[in-house]
């Protein structure tokens, strides 16, 4: 039987969605501004704070 392998991936933690490790430093950029656009129509009281990266340490 072969094995398949898929490509190393992370999470985007603004969208949740799962992205290639060379794509994700250009998704998160597009996201963080469309997140901003969406969070910025809803009225006041529904508005959140900015979603913070959270720092993530290498795996030894």
């Amino acid at each position: 039987a072969q094995v398949i392998r898929r490509p190393p991936t992370v999470i985007c933690y603004i969208c949740g969605r799962e992205y290639g490790t060379k794509s994700i430093s250009i998704h998160e950029p597009q996201c963080l501004k469309k997140w901003h656009q969406e969070n910025d129509m809803l009225p006041k009281h529904l508005r959140q704070p900015e979603p913070k990266k959270p720092d993530v340490s290498p795996v030894q």
